[in-house]
């Protein structure tokens, strides 16, 4: 009986339904897939952010008197958890979308990397242009 109940407790803070598969897009677009060096940044960054993570699961006090309050409290710290990960994946450059949408959004990102690009480079070009004199002023002294 006590099996059954954990189980429908899991299934009724789960949803029961199962979650989407999730996968970690660059921010620039870039495939990391084919790519060694972008595959071994991610996973440098997927490791130091798993450990930002564990240190967030493990801080602070978890209310562990059993029950459906404790449940409830450890459902809501691994949350809290993903949500420490999700944000130190962001800073080092990575989206978490889902598994059907990674190669559109990552065609997204890319154009908007390549835009970003292309207005650096328009600035560059314009802050290292000489400037022009206006006709009929001295210099001053």
């Amino acid at each position: 009986m006590r099996l059954i109940l954990s189980a429908a407790l899991c299934c009724a803070l789960s949803g029961c339904a199962a979650a989407p598969k999730m996968v970690w897009v660059r921010v620039d677009g870039q495939p990391a897939k084919d790519n060694p060096v972008l595959r071994t940044q991610y996973e440098v960054d997927a490791t130091a952010c798993l450990g930002e993570r564990n240190k967030a699961a493990l801080s602070g006090v978890t209310f562990t008197g059993g029950g459906i309050a404790g449940a409830v409290a450890a459902v809501e710290r691994s949350d809290a958890a993903d949500t420490v990960a999700r944000g130190c994946m962001a800073e080092k450059g990575y989206l978490l979308v889902k598994e059907e949408e990674a190669a559109q959004k990552g065609a997204e990102l890319a154009a908007i990397a390549e835009q970003k690009r292309q207005q650096e480079a328009a600035a560059a070009t314009v802050a290292a242009s000489p400037r022009t004199k206006r006709s009929g002023t001295k210099p001053s002294t």
